[in-house]
């Protein structure tokens, strides 16, 4: 089992494959969500772990994108606790810090935590990759936001855990392959459609899951790239494709769409995972 990735080795995206599949799965780093996905899809790795949705920042729109693009199937899903670790080079204590690089969302997710500190915030390209460069080429005064196994990666001293300014800080990611899971329910399933340009288009095409009582879990739209203002509509709801309630969703949903793409049926993940 090979496990792609987006981001350096100690990435909160290689804590959750390790999450997922154990510690003795093995990774491979990619540059791009374009990356980990053809890695999949041309046999490089058997699998790939997708970020999705991050409990404070949102949806991450580039992450759907690459759904859209690739005919993989999403496998499962887990939820992620970021736990955002300020580290160091070893002999380096809490006093000495001057300057913190790390990716600026992360330092987003900090501001509060770093300015009580005193702390310079330096945007940086990634967690783990900040993680890596400093422990390459210490710098007096200078720290890294990362993830504990970024610093366990590189060989640096965590200074202090839990630096994020809110605690409940999750990142739901999806595990994808080019076969449908083993089933395990409860299970979710996920879509992406379009509508006609008609007045009511959605609310009938939501009509299908609500009158075989099928509960939306998720809803967001992205413009159609060929044809503005049109959007396409993803979708993720309880039930697994097998399920006859589902089936008759999904074939009313395609009669009332011009478009319509399963993008898999999955083991749900336990909402506090993590």
């Amino acid at each position: 089992m090979l496990v792609a990735f987006q981001g350096e080795k100690g990435a909160y995206s290689e804590q959750a494959v390790r999450q997922f599949f154990g510690d003795a799965a093995a990774t491979l780093p990619c540059r791009s969500f374009a990356d980990i996905l053809q890695a999949v899809q041309w046999g490089q790795a058997s699998h790939a772990m997708l970020p999705v949705e991050n409990s404070l920042a949102g949806t991450v729109i580039p992450a759907y994108d690459q759904l859209l693009d690739h005919d993989l199937r999403i496998q499962g899903e887990l939820m992620v606790k970021v736990e955002h670790c300020l580290m160091a080079p070893a002999g380096t204590t809490l006093e000495q810090v001057r300057q913190v690089r790390s990716h600026p969302q992360a330092l987003a997710q900090c501001e509060q935590s770093l300015a009580r500190l005193g702390f310079e915030p330096i945007p940086y390209y990634d967690t783990a990759g900040a993680a890596r460069d400093l422990a390459h080429n210490p710098e007096p005064g200078a720290a890294a936001i990362a993830s504990a196994l970024a610093a366990q990666t590189y060989g640096l001293i965590i200074l202090r855990r839990g630096v994020e300014d809110l605690p409940f800080n999750y990142t739901r990611f999806f595990v994808l392959g080019l076969t449908p899971p083993e089933r395990r329910d409860p299970s979710k399933t996920s879509i992406v459609f379009t509508t006609r340009h008609t007045p009511g288009a959605l609310y009938e095409v939501l009509g299908e899951l609500a009158q075989r009582g099928l509960n939306l879990t998720k809803i967001e739209s992205r413009p159609r790239r060929n044809h503005p203002w049109h959007y396409l509509f993803y979708l993720d709801f309880e039930g697994h494709e097998d399920d006859p309630p589902v089936q008759a969703a999904l074939a009313g949903i395609l009669k009332r769409s011009s478009f319509l793409k399963l993008l898999g049926s999955y083991p749900a993940a336990k909402p506090e995972q993590g």
